[in-house]
């Protein structure tokens, strides 16, 4: 019974790029054109427990995931937006991503680069003035990760991955923003997946996310976040045989403070913890970032 949960958790771990790459609060609000931005994130990812059907199956994983991901960012007005009068801004982007993890319950690890995503957000709703703000982002995620199909554990996924998201952020008052974003995670099949027996097919149904983040200017320097977040979907399949217990169904909540050093750079800490978990690892996730504008 242990080796079939850590086999699933194995499916279910930190790879899953919704948990990793979830917003930040004001992240759908564009800046002006011609702006470059350089973000460096941190990311550390752990759990202990594993749940399976709503049931604690394990206290003693030991998952741990350090991250580091360097963001590059282009903000530019290629025209006139449905709906206000800020343009049609558009942000072509990528997220390099590496690191190491491990699960010390199946004595195994990896570390190098990890699948890289590449997306722009398109503001067709971008109204400053009224402080509202409707962007659409597709994310592509490359299978160029590191990936060895004789370890149980990779950063790379060996497969793509194609997350359509949309955004929506209104401003009220001089100092609260309410954040609320919605997004679909698609994936093709991994040939090269891992099994007790050997290598089998891997298949996934898509992850359904929905993000929530309410911020409050502490001062014109500070400002905190509330977040939530929900993932629901995701079935797996290996070898046409559906895998027990794989269905992720998981609520998260966070907390954000973000500050401004001069007019070029900010700085923001988060953590953020998945109180309520159907099936798989209840992480904790502690991150930082650092952000220069010019």
């Amino acid at each position: 019974m242990r080796k079939i949960l850590i086999a699933a958790v194995i499916c279910l771990s930190l790879a899953t790029s919704q948990e990793s790459w979830a917003a930040n609060a004001r992240d759908y609000i564009p800046l002006p054109d011609g702006t470059m931005l350089f973000c460096t994130y941190f990311k550390h990812i752990s759990a202990s427990t594993l749940y399976a059907d709503g049931h604690k199956a394990a206290n003693d994983l030991g998952l741990t995931a350090n991250l580091g991901i360097f963001r590059p960012v282009y903000y530019t007005s290629i025209g006139k937006a449905l709906y206000g009068d800020g343009g049609l801004i558009v942000d072509p982007q990528a997220l390099i991503v590496f690191g190491e993890q491990s699960l010390d319950a199946a004595n195994t690890n990896d570390s190098g680069f990890a699948d890289s995503t590449v997306l722009a957000t398109f503001w067709f709703v971008n109204a400053p003035k009224e402080k509202f703000w409707v962007g659409f982002s597709p994310y592509i995620t490359m299978p160029i990760g590191h990936y060895n199909k004789n370890k149980a554990v990779n950063l790379g996924n060996n497969r793509w991955a194609f997350k359509p998201e949309l955004g929506i952020v209104k401003g009220f008052g001089e100092k609260f923003y309410a954040d609320i974003i919605v997004n679909g995670e698609f994936y093709t099949d991994n040939d090269e997946y891992t099994t007790g027996a050997g290598l089998g097919k891997l298949e996934q149904d898509p992850v359904i996310g929905v993000e929530t983040h309410l911020s409050l200017d502490i001062t014109k320097q500070w400002f905190v976040s509330l977040d939530y977040f929900y993932n629901h979907g995701g079935e797996k399949k290996v070898d046409g045989v559906k895998l027990a217990d794989s269905k992720v169904d998981s609520h998260g909540l966070g907390v954000s403070l973000f500050w401004m050093i001069g007019s070029n750079n900010q700085l923001m800490i988060e953590y953020r913890n998945d109180f309520l978990v159907r099936n798989g690892p209840a992480t904790d996730t502690f991150g930082a970032r650092w952000a220069y504008f010019f």
